[in-house]
């Protein structure tokens, strides 16, 4: 089965990652974009979408304004390398 929302998520926040997006414009447009296609992320692969939304959204973007921007950076880095692992 395609993951056509899966992957555009995963690949938005690559963008942020590899500095193509601003913190600011991340931490706002990821939320909504998480909230736009999570229901059909999950009938693409329900078990994968669970771990982006609790690790991406939940334990990352959710979390940034406790710390740095550049503090958040490596921090959300550690989580999108834990979900394109599979590390959950």
């Amino acid at each position: 089965m395609r993951r056509t929302n899966i992957n555009a998520v995963l690949k938005m926040a690559k963008a942020y990652l590899d500095g193509k997006v601003s913190y600011i414009s991340f931490t706002l447009d990821f939320p909504y974009e998480m909230a736009k296609r999570y229901e059909e992320m999950q009938k693409e692969d329900a078990d994968y979408a669970e771990m982006i939304y609790d690790e991406l959204l939940e334990g990352g973007v959710w979390k940034a304004d406790e710390m740095s921007e550049e503090q958040f950076k490596i921090f959300f880095q550690e989580k999108y390398d834990d979900v394109i692992q599979g590390v959950w």
